[in-house]
């Protein structure tokens, strides 16, 4: 009679201990201490979503330059294609930074990129045409500015340029296999 008394007393203790299995979500609560399920993945209900990927640093280092300070080189300019989009004038109030690029013997390069600044090729960035011309246009003022142009291209040296504008310039410059 004594066992039938103990496990009367102790068998309602053991339910309230144990729920069912449905019932453990449900009466959950939020802790601070990580449990067996957490991992590396947020979860919502039962949908599981990925981690929150690192941001992705912006922008790169410019290149260090193959070449010191390159001058600009007489290039015989090739003809356009005939089926060329005219460039259009620059405003006034701008001055014209343009040239040709051309390999070793003297072909144009198409597609290389004119880096202007430090952080390296980019989308934006301007790109020599089917005849190897680039042009921008800055902005002329009383300060003086000074660039740092890159014109660099895969399987070629990169060629940098110092220059400050005091008016439209046009600077050719010949890449070499690297």
């Amino acid at each position: 009679m004594i066992g039938a008394v103990v496990l009367a007393v102790a068998l309602p203790s053991l339910q309230q201990t144990n729920p069912p299995a449905a019932n453990v979500e449900a009466s959950a609560t939020p802790s601070a201490t990580p449990t067996e399920t957490a991992s590396a993945t947020a979860q919502v209900g039962t949908e599981t979503l990925p981690p929150t990927p690192k941001p992705t640093p912006t922008g790169t280092p410019a290149p260090l330059p193959s070449e010191p300070t390159a001058q600009s080189v007489e290039v015989k300019t090739p003809s356009p294609k005939p089926a060329a989009t005219p460039i259009p004038t620059p405003d006034p109030a701008m001055w014209r930074i343009e040239g040709t690029v051309v390999d070793e013997a003297g072909s144009p390069l198409e597609a290389v990129c004119v880096v202007v600044g430090p952080r390296g090729c980019q989308p934006y960035s301007p790109h020599t045409d089917e005849n190897g011309h680039y042009f921008l246009d800055v902005a002329h003022s009383a300060i003086t500015t000074s660039f740092d142009f890159y014109f660099e291209m895969p399987g070629y040296k990169t060629v940098w340029w110092n220059m400050a504008p005091n008016g439209p310039t046009v600077f050719n410059v010949v890449l070499r296999k690297g």
